[in-house]
């Protein structure tokens, strides 16, 4: 039998042929399916030249099983026993009995509360579930990854995010400035995009972020660049270097407020020409109707409204992927 023969049949033909290997009558089973006679002749007829065995021969006034017959109604079974139990599985997800590990890649700017309370919103959820939060740098591709089930959803800030993702907005954060304690800026009040570009700036490393993140490529779509004096290779080391330097740091004022409650540290208001920054939830086709992956989400949405991070984007059309 050529392994093409076998591409030729689909489920029905597989449907058809357990039930005539388990009735051991074409009648019975046209009966059962509510088919007309001669259609289950003719499917048995090509499932016997798909698997050269006549699968069901004469014996008295009946039919019965060949060999291979018998072998394949097993199998057969179970298949189609799987793919039922598949076809009718609820679109729930019940988490307080569920195991399963999540994995989010988020970026490292995110408001600091944002990240426990999502941990804990799943350990409060179920003593099965797991959650591990990964960085997203440029050599982590997030679209492969996400395709290939290494992680189930993306947190992200990219002002470009990849059009054949699906994609909900999560929250605004305005952006603001960090600088230590006394520091001139902060005696500036409002200040015009001219004096921020003459300011010394502190930025993440270009191994630690994505080339032209929300700050540099906004400044880059309207032909200015700024000067950056220093990087640091993670977000959490930002307050020691502010306020040890008269270097500022440009972030959103969820991630500057919570760091300024513990160091000395002040939060500026940058300059108008800059948006809020959009937060915003990725995820692929894949595990668009996991029950698992909606809930997943779902209590990624109530961590942001619980923390109260920057303006919550409620009632928003999720994008679906192009």
């Amino acid at each position: 039998m050529a392994s093409t023969d076998l591409h030729a049949l689909d489920i029905g033909h597989l449907v058809i042929m357990r039930h005539l290997l388990s009735d051991c009558s074409v009648t019975r089973v046209a009966e059962r399916l509510n088919l007309p006679q001669p259609s289950v002749s003719r499917v048995l007829r090509r499932l016997r030249s798909v698997f050269a065995d006549p699968l069901l021969v004469r014996s008295g006034p009946g039919l019965v099983p060949t060999e291979r017959g018998l072998a394949a109604r097993d199998i057969l079974a179970d298949i189609l026993d799987q793919l039922d139990g598949i076809a009718r599985e609820t679109a729930t997800f019940v988490p307080a009995r569920a195991i399963r590990v999540f994995t989010i890649a988020c970026a490292d700017c995110l408001a600091v509360a944002l990240v426990p309370r999502i941990i804990a919103l799943a350990a409060e959820a179920g003593p099965g579930l797991r959650v591990r939060f990964r960085s997203i740098d440029p050599a982590f591709d997030v679209s492969d990854a996400l395709k290939h089930w290494e992680i189930d959803l993306v947190i992200d800030n990219s002002p470009a995010p990849p059009e054949h993702l699906r994609l909900a907005p999560l929250y605004d954060d305005e952006v603001v400035l960090m600088a230590r304690h006394r520091h001139p800026v902060g005696r500036l009040g409002t200040i015009s995009l001219e004096q921020y570009l003459g300011l010394r700036h502190l930025a993440p490393h270009p191994s630690s972020v994505r080339e032209a993140g929300p700050i540099d490529g906004e400044l880059a779509r309207a032909g200015y660049r700024r000067v950056i004096h220093a990087t640091v290779p993670e977000f959490n080391l930002v307050p020691n270097v502010v306020v040890e330097s008269d270097l500022v740091f440009t972030t959103g004022r969820r991630f500057a407020e919570y760091h300024a409650r513990r160091w000395p540290i002040d939060v500026v208001p940058a300059p108008t020409f800059f948006p809020p920054m959009r937060f915003h939830q990725l995820w692929h086709d894949r595990n668009h109707t996991s029950p698992a992956v909606r809930w997943l989400r779902s209590i990624v949405a109530q961590a942001v409204r619980e923390t109260d991070t920057g303006q919550a984007l409620r009632g928003l059309e999720v994008r679906a992927a192009s």
